[in-house]
């Protein structure tokens, strides 16, 4: 089946790299066939439980859909497509249009294809056995069948404002959520964040079933984080207030990294030099990450990249704007 995943147009490339990274973590193999800022569509085998999964873990996604069909955004063409591809299931139905184009009315497109769809059926626009969909950007439309919707409200009700424990600097729940998606790491598997902060990212892994792992150089962090997990009901965590080059000794091999490293003064490095706490971190990295797994580093400049490519091997970069004058830089590395 083709599944469309209707993503959020927040950032550029984000939410895309986090549906695939998604997919390969809840071993759907999948073959992309596009994407753009609007949809991804890939091919995976039909797996109700696997979309489920997908829908609990992403964070830049709105709904999941089976794809009917895509073809050139213009009235006629959207509906001769309609006529060739019918509906595979019976029952009531309701038709939605998502519409970012300027020359198609979405009045109209729902009643051109409420006349394709609707004959023998019954319309339900509050519980419908069948919700179809129609993303109509200015060059393309798609139409699907949704599987999922996403209800993205929780990451807000986790704000760090409304944790027990709260610093300035605190990462969004979506953006930590989809660190931890971009480190490919599974249920049951076990996660590190070194530099944990108020245990932000280790709650996003927590929540979806990752055995996690923080440390801190700062013992009040490591209460703060505590307080943090606890409070949102998880236990299957281990705190340590160590050095970055310590923690070997308490932790030998993780399956995934995500963290976010110190950069500004809100955080404490204990009077050493950032330079030399990222070579020593990213040290510390490659010793406990297992090969062929993935590393998520958040830094504050493309420069610090290359000390990590002295000890791993880059797949790719994610800008995000946190602030006005403040851009963050996502690094996926893999332990070659």
């Amino acid at each position: 089946m083709k599944l469309m995943f209707e993503l959020s147009k927040e950032h550029a490339t984000l939410p895309c790299a986090e549906v695939l990274a998604t997919l390969k973590a809840e071993h759907m193999e999948a073959t992309l066939i596009s994407s753009n800022e609007d949809v991804l569509i890939a091919e995976t085998k039909p797996n109700v439980a696997g979309i489920k999964r997908l829908a609990e873990r992403l964070a830049f996604t709105f709904v999941i859909d089976e794809l009917l069909f895509s073809c050139p955004a213009a009235l006629d063409e959207i509906v001769r497509h309609a006529e060739k591809h019918p509906l595979p299931m019976q029952g009531s139905i309701a038709i939605r249009c998502k519409n970012r184009s300027s020359h198609i009315r979405s009045e109209q497109l729902i009643d051109q294809l409420g006349d394709v769809y609707t004959k023998k059926r019954v319309v339900n626009l509050t519980s419908p056995d069948i919700e179809v969909r129609a993303i109509v950007t200015e060059d393309i439309a798609y139409l699907g069948i949704k599987k999922a919707g996403l209800d993205t409200s929780h990451f807000q009700q986790r704000r760090g404002h409304l944790r027990p424990f709260l610093l300035p600097i605190t990462l969004h729940p979506k953006i930590a959520r989809a660190m931890v998606n971009l480190s490919q790491v599974k249920k049951q598997q076990t996660l590190l964040d070194p530099f944990c902060g108020t245990g932000g990212i280790l709650l996003e892994a927590g929540l979806i079933g990752t055995h996690i792992i923080g440390s801190d150089v700062e013992q009040k962090m490591i209460d703060g984080s505590q307080k943090n997990l606890e409070f949102y009901h998880l236990k299957n965590f281990q705190l340590y207030c160590t050095d970055i080059g310590d923690i070997s000794r308490y932790v030998p091999s993780v399956d995934a990294i995500a963290t976010d490293f110190p950069y500004a003064r809100a955080t404490t490095t204990k009077g050493e030099q950032l330079t030399k706490l990222y070579n020593r971190a990213f040290e510390t990295i490659s010793q406990v990450l297992k090969k062929n797994r993935y590393a998520v580093v958040g830094i504050s400049s493309e420069d610090i990249r290359a000390i990590g490519e002295q000890y791993l091997s880059v797949v790719a970069t994610y800008p995000v704007k946190s602030h006005r004058s403040l851009t963050r830089y996502f690094v996926v590395y893999k332990h070659v």
